[in-house]
C-alpha cells in the first residue's frame, strides 16, 4: 500500500510539472502575440499620421494656389470698386471705405480659417481606439483563464 500511495503522488507530482511547464508556454506564446500585436499596433498608427499627413499638405498645396488666384482677382475688384465710389466722393474717402471693407473680409475669412484649423487631428484616434479594445480584451483573456485556472484547483 504504501507504493500505491507514493506512486500516485509521483505521478500527480509529475501532471503537476507538466502543467506548470504547459502554463509557462502558454505564457511565452501569449508574451509574443502581444508583442506582434503591439508591432502592428505601431504600425497601424504610422500609417494613420501618414495619412493625415498627406491630408494636410494637399490642402495646403490647394489652399496656396487659391490664395494667390484671389490676392490678384482682389486686387482689380477693390479697385474697382474704389474707383466706382470715388464717382460719388472724393479718391481718398472712397479709399477709406474700400480699406474697411477689406479688413472686414479679412477678418471673416481669418475666422473661418481658424474653425477649419481645429478640425485637424494629431491624435491617431482609430490606433488610440484599436488599443484600448485589446486592453480590454486582454483583461478579460486574464481573467477568464485566472478563473479557470482557480476552478481547476478545486
Amino acid at each position: 500500500m504504501a507504493t500505491a500511495e507514493t506512486d500516485g503522488f509521483g505521478d500527480q507530482l509529475r501532471r503537476g510539472r507538466e502543467e506548470v511547464r504547459g502554463l509557462g508556454g502558454e505564457l511565452a506564446g501569449l508574451a509574443g502575440d502581444v508583442r506582434a500585436h503591439a508591432r502592428s499596433e505601431v504600425e497601424l498608427a504610422k500609417a494613420e499620421m501618414g495619412e493625415q499627413a498627406g491630408i494636410a499638405l494637399r490642402m495646403a498645396i490647394w489652399g496656396g494656389v487659391a490664395l494667390v488666384t484671389a490676392v490678384l482677382a482682389l486686387v482689380f475688384v477693390f479697385l474697382t470698386v474704389m474707383f466706382a465710389i470715388s464717382v460719388a466722393l472724393p479718391l481718398w474717402a472712397a479709399a477709406l471705405i474700400t480699406t474697411a471693407l477689406l479688413l472686414a473680409i479679412a477678418g471673416a475669412a481669418g475666422a473661418l480659417a481658424y474653425l477649419r484649423l481645429r478640425q485637424i487631428s494629431v491624435v491617431p484616434r482609430r490606433t488610440v481606439r484599436s488599443l484600448k479594445e485589446d486592453v480590454r480584451w486582454a483583461r478579460d483573456q486574464l481573467r477568464s483563464s485566472t478563473s479557470s485556472s482557480a476552478s481547476g484547483a478545486h
